[in-house]
């Protein structure tokens, strides 16, 4: 194991089977296809899936369903303390565009045996959302709305996401468009101006570390894009030669592989808010180079 110690966690870097991981989300059907393409191409994994210490993967489901649709062996993975405080779970909020008509969002809710409520302020609004971690919120340029369903239909953590699946593709499926933004762009921010023209934003369930927790000890899975976890501090472009991960060699030997080859690396560091290879991370980087780079 090759240990990186930030300022409020350990960074565990180690290689394991790819059977060991447990997700906790289902995947995007045609992004697992997208990537497969891509990782046909690929000489080296440059990051590792960050995992909780029982192995519950927190970053990096897609990568983890492709390995496993493609048979490797071994996956090299980032393990840290889910409970820390330092890791903080936030989520993907919903951005509907071409809802020319509210009614088809209100007619489809109605149709699965859902209430609205309508709430004045926008205060109201996050509170009611914050005491019912089960329900969820349709913000729209004029109005917020809080959505409810029967304890029936939805009566866990895991429920209330499937529920919200089954509604987003309905309206999908009448002609409007799904994006999943990160919940501060909305909560940081006065989205009013930018929900003109036809736009709504789904404020999606407030659920707990617990209920993910929860949710992986029962064996359930929450719908694609439902928790976006977000670290102090990751490690990046450990550039593993993806063809050790399908070598049928013993788990020491192939950490034994690793621990060599990261030592043999130079690593800097980096505050919050870099850009690498076309991404923005929020969180603390430590980087990995070939030395002489």
């Amino acid at each position: 194991m090759y240990c990186i110690q930030t300022d409020s966690l350990e960074l565990q870097l180690e290689m394991v089977p790819v059977t060991s991981l447990v997700p906790h989300e289902a995947v995007i059907p045609h992004a697992v296809s997208e990537l497969i393409l891509e990782f046909s191409n690929w000489t080296n994994l440059q990051n590792p899936v960050i995992v909780d210490k029982n192995y519950m993967v927190l970053d990096g489901h897609h990568r983890f369903f492709v390995f496993k649709a493609l048979n490797f062996k071994y996956i090299p993975v980032c393990r840290i303390d889910y409970l820390n405080d330092a890791t903080q779970l936030h989520y993907w909020f919903r951005l509907l565009e071409n809802a020319s008509s509210p009614v088809d969002l209100r007619a489809v809710i109605m149709e699965m045996k859902g209430t609205l409520r309508v709430v004045a302020a926008k205060g109201d609004f996050e509170r009611l959302l914050r005491e019912d971690p089960f329900c969820w919120g349709i913000q729209s340029v004029d109005s917020f709305c809080i959505v409810r369903f029967k304890r029936g239909t939805v009566y866990d953590a895991v429920s209330a996401y499937d529920v919200l699946e089954q509604c987003q593709n309905r309206l999908v499926e009448k002609g409007m468009d799904l994006r999943y933004i990160p919940c501060q762009s909305v909560t940081e921010c006065d989205l009013f101006d930018g929900l003109k023209d036809g736009r709504v934003v789904i404020w999606t369930p407030r659920i707990s570390k617990a209920m993910v927790v929860k949710a992986v000890m029962q064996g359930k899975k929450f719908a694609p894009k439902a928790t976006r976890h977000l670290i102090p501090a990751r490690p990046i472009n450990v550039n593993v030669p993806t063809r050790w991960l399908k070598e049928d060699i013993s788990l020491d030997e192939i950490n034994r592989r690793f621990v060599a080859l990261l030592e043999k690396k130079d690593m800097k560091r980096f505050g919050p808010g870099q850009i690498v290879n076309g991404r923005y991370y929020e969180e603390e980087l430590f980087v990995f180079y070939d030395k002489g780079e």
